[in-house]
Parts: C-alpha cells; sequence; structure tokens
C-alpha cells in the first residue's frame, strides 16, 4: 500500500497499515503516474426533432447546421425538405 504524509508529502509504500493523522492512503491513479488516464466516453444523447413544426427556413437552417445539403428539387416545398432531411439521417 502507498502512502503520502500529508505534512511533508513524502509518499512511502508499507505492507502493513499506517495509522495516523498526518498520513493518507494514496489512491490506485497517484500511484501510477505514467500510466495514462482512460479515455472520457462522450454521452451520446439522442434529441427529438419535430420536422413538421418548423417552417420553411427553419428547415433550410436545421439542415444546413447538420450538413444535409438541400438540392434544388428538396426546395420545392415543405415536404420535399423534410423528406430530404429526414433520409440524410437514415
Amino acid at each position: 500500500m502507498r502512502y503520502k504524509n500529508i505534512n511533508t508529502g513524502a509518499i512511502i509504500d508499507s505492507p502493513s497499515k499506517i495509522i495516523g493523522a498526518a498520513w493518507e492512503l494514496v489512491d490506485e491513479v497517484q500511484k501510477a503516474p505514467n500510466k495514462e488516464p482512460d479515455p472520457v466516453e462522450e454521452e451520446y444523447v439522442e434529441e427529438e426533432v419535430n420536422l413538421e413544426e418548423m417552417t420553411n427556413k427553419e428547415l433550410e437552417a436545421f439542415a444546413k447546421e447538420h450538413g444535409v445539403e438541400l438540392k434544388t428539387e428538396d426546395k420545392k416545398n415543405k415536404d420535399t425538405r423534410i423528406a430530404a432531411i429526414a433520409k440524410a439521417f437514415e
């Protein structure tokens, strides 16, 4: 077990438990400073979007924001915009 003296910062390894107000057990992360930290997992959050409630301008902005290229035929009306955006996310 590895202990650190909170007054001096000294770190020692001991097979026995050390008892004393000045000593604290060093956790495993501090025990191996050369070890690379575990990669942080990003949490994927799915957002529900109602395209039907958006205006044509909002649909075009949403498509642009999410990297969906709307062609001329996709811009005929609201339904074609929604279909093109939905298809891009399949």
